[in-house]
């Protein structure tokens, strides 16, 4: 499959490969948003989600955050918007626009949920939507790791199935951000998938198991050496 930054998000070829598109993933990585937003002690009343995909995300937030009173969620293809709208509430408003065309409009949280990793002009895309928020949260991918750069088939699967067309470690993400504007609040890991279920197999449980001894002996190393992690920032203009 060619992929295009934008065309297999709208023409249907996205939603083809991920009907569920990661909904699944909004509980975990919601409550993660949250304890970030905890920590350093910021509250707000108004999120926008740029890429919100099915919305997953703002339904979970509005759920478990009360002083959330304004949610809007933005994404550039109508498949996500239509799945998301069933959603829809007093609280919760979704768009099928592209945000970064949006001149006026502005929140005090953006969030920017696996989506850089889908953009092909990502030092613009953050250019573009750092004067829209007082605070961002972003979510991405480490895709580079010891093990992806030895077998860079695992990359082309990330891009023949999920779109991505570029591949972060942690230096390059805050390098990014630095470079365009924002500076770095906090920050931490977040592990994949198969590290928090329970292992289907002998094979898999050793596997979880060396990872996250791995992990807790030294988280750097462990990203950088096994993948299969991704980071969780929250930034400031």
């Amino acid at each position: 499959m060619k992929v295009s930054s934008n065309e297999i998000y709208i023409n249907g070829a996205y939603y083809e490969n991920n009907p569920t598109w990661d909904m699944a993933d909004a509980c975990w990585k919601t409550d993660i948003i949250l304890k970030i937003l905890k920590k350093n002690k910021l509250t707000v009343t108004e999120v926008i989600e740029i890429g919100c995909g099915a919305g997953a995300n703002l339904v979970e937030l509005a759920k478990k955050d009360i002083q959330l009173l304004h949610l809007r969620g933005y994404d550039i293809s109508p498949q996500a918007i239509e799945l998301a709208k069933k959603n829809e509430s007093e609280k919760i408003v979704f768009f099928n626009e592209d945000l970064t065309e949006k001149a006026t409009v502005k929140t005090e949280l953006m969030l920017v949920i696996d989506v850089l990793e889908h953009v092909d002009d990502f030092y613009g895309f953050l250019r573009k939507i750092n004067p829209k928020s007082a605070y961002f949260i972003f979510h991405i991918p480490l895709d580079l790791s010891c093990r992806t750069i030895m077998k860079p088939h695992v990359l082309l699967q990330q891009r023949e199935t999920v779109g991505h067309i570029h591949y972060y470690t942690k230096d390059i993400v805050e390098w990014a951000l630095q470079d365009t504007g924002y500076e770095i609040v906090d920050w931490l890991y977040t592990k994949p998938i198969t590290d928090i279920q329970p292992a289907d197999s002998v094979k898999q449980f050793i596997k979880k198991t060396l990872r996250q001894i791995s992990f807790f002996i030294n988280k750097d190393w462990s990203v950088k050496k096994w993948g299969g992690y991704s980071i969780m920032i929250l930034a400031k203009q």
